[in-house]
């Protein structure tokens, strides 16, 4: 599914809209930037899963400029505007049109995905993911991953999801708001915070929360 059908709006109106579905998005990336600076190296090969317009990855260059990235997108209209977005800041990146889930992750010193693991439907799955990344990341490298990932317990996950909700309500109605989350679920899979530790743990990481803010979180999880 594409980034248009799967958020019903139009690709042009990407980068304004999914501030108005994502409470504290500017946060979210900065973030998860900010976790490289605890790499070894200070211009790191960076693995972006599930890239879209390229703004992570941008943000992640802005924060380490020697920095290199590989950006992998199965939307290939998602992958021009990233493509667009990276070259205006002059970054050595190249470009994978595929689903992450089956390209081949070349070697690298972090891996990093915002909004994207998401997609990844099943435990089983997800588990061969994060260790697939493992093996690309050389020693002490990281996994980056900033996302949806409620609480577990029910009555906390309930607010969670009732502040997610007040923030689009800035922008949506009530009806609207009701239309986007089901269409979300058609495809989206939050997995509960802990679980998400859970399976890096084993795949072989030590996984950190580095970030919160309601549903939403930035894990650092060291290869």
């Amino acid at each position: 599914m594409s980034v248009v059908s799967h958020l019903q709006i139009r690709l042009d109106e990407y980068d304004s809209r999914i501030r108005t579905f994502i409470p504290a998005y500017e946060q979210l990336l900065a973030a998860a930037a900010a976790a490289l600076r605890a790499l070894p190296t200070s211009s790191p090969r960076l693995v972006d899963l599930g890239t879209g317009t390229g703004a992570l990855a941008a943000c992640c260059l802005r924060t380490l400029p020697r920095a290199s990235v590989t950006a992998i997108d199965e939307d290939a209209a998602i992958l021009d505007m990233a493509r667009e977005r990276l070259g205006a800041i002059g970054a050595v990146a190249s470009f994978v049109q595929a689903s992450f889930l089956d390209a081949a992750l070349p070697s690298c010193d972090a891996v990093v995905a915002s909004l994207a693991l998401h997609h990844v439907r099943t435990t089983t799955r997800k588990l061969q993911l994060y260790r697939d990344c493992a093996a690309a990341l050389a020693p002490g490298g990281l996994l980056v991953s900033a996302d949806c990932c409620p609480s577990a317990d029910p009555a906390l996950a309930a607010l969670e999801r009732d502040a997610w909700r007040a923030h689009m309500r800035q922008s949506y109605s009530e009806e609207e708001i009701d239309g986007y989350f089901a269409a979300w679920a058609q495809e989206d899979v939050y997995m509960p915070l802990a679980s998400e530790l859970g399976l890096l743990r084993e795949a072989g990481f030590m996984p950190e929360v580095v970030w919160r803010n309601g549903a939403f979180a930035v894990i650092a999880a060291r290869a």
